[in-house]
């Protein structure tokens, strides 16, 4: 067996029992339980009892460490979900994606920043786009929707479900309660319905199937807004 060609610190062993799983499970931990800053290649190493240096034998860099975790949670969201009606399971499906993606709310500002992309969730991508296409919408169509709905998953996760847990009462609560009804008559009144966070979940599945509705081509109107033809 050839030896390990001479690094810039000597030849490099990998150390018994670290493997590429190994590593990535360790900077996962270190994510959820230090935070995304925390990420490093020494915070890994220090998590494996290692020297850093032994890291690169089975990952590049930080940014190949962290796009491997990405693929890693992405290959959680759901793909096969029952439904008798493609609005079935795209409700379902987002719905799912949702619920799991609030446990795991770090992933999305790594997202946001357009730099990234786990290939894993393309099957997620690609069941709701099949049953998008065979709801009636043509391919531009079916991913401007597809597109809306993520984009509302997106938004709803990053707004109600904060990386760390806010100090209470918080500034916007606070803002909230100030509002003046005679100044801002509907914003007040709205707001005074509203139990916040508490009714997060069950708001954004009504948010869900209000999209739906106007984006499937469940009647005329529907299909030509969307279709573009008659």
């Amino acid at each position: 067996m050839s030896e390990p060609a001479p690094g810039r610190y000597g030849r490099r062993h990998p150390r018994p029992g670290l493997t590429p799983a190994s590593v990535v499970a360790a900077g996962r931990r270190v994510i959820e339980r230090d935070g995304l800053d925390a990420l490093s290649m020494r915070a890994v190493a220090t998590e494996l009892g290692t020297a850093a240096t032994s890291l690169y034998r089975h990952v590049a860099d930080r940014d190949a460490l962290l796009l491997a975790i990405l693929e890693q949670i992405a290959a959680g969201l759901p793909v096969d979900v029952p439904g008798r009606t493609p609005r079935h399971r795209l409700r379902r499906r987002f719905v799912g994606a949702h619920d799991y993606m609030a446990d795991h709310v770090w992933v999305l500002h790594v997202l946001i920043r357009g730099e990234l992309v786990a290939e894993t969730a393309f099957a997620f991508a690609d069941a709701c786009l099949a049953d998008l296409l065979t709801a009636g919408l043509r391919p531009p169509a079916a991913m401007a929707a597809f597109r809306a709905c993520w984009h509302l998953t997106i938004g709803e996760l990053l707004d109600e479900h904060p990386l760390h847990p806010p100090h209470e009462p918080t500034q916007r609560q606070q803002a909230l309660d100030r509002i003046d009804p005679r100044r801002l008559p509907a914003l007040a009144k709205v707001v005074a319905h509203t139990t916040g966070r508490r009714r997060a979940a069950h708001e954004y599945a009504r948010a869900v199937d209000a999209l739906l509705s106007a984006l499937l081509p469940n009647t005329a109107g529907a299909r030509q807004r969307m279709t573009g033809q008659p």
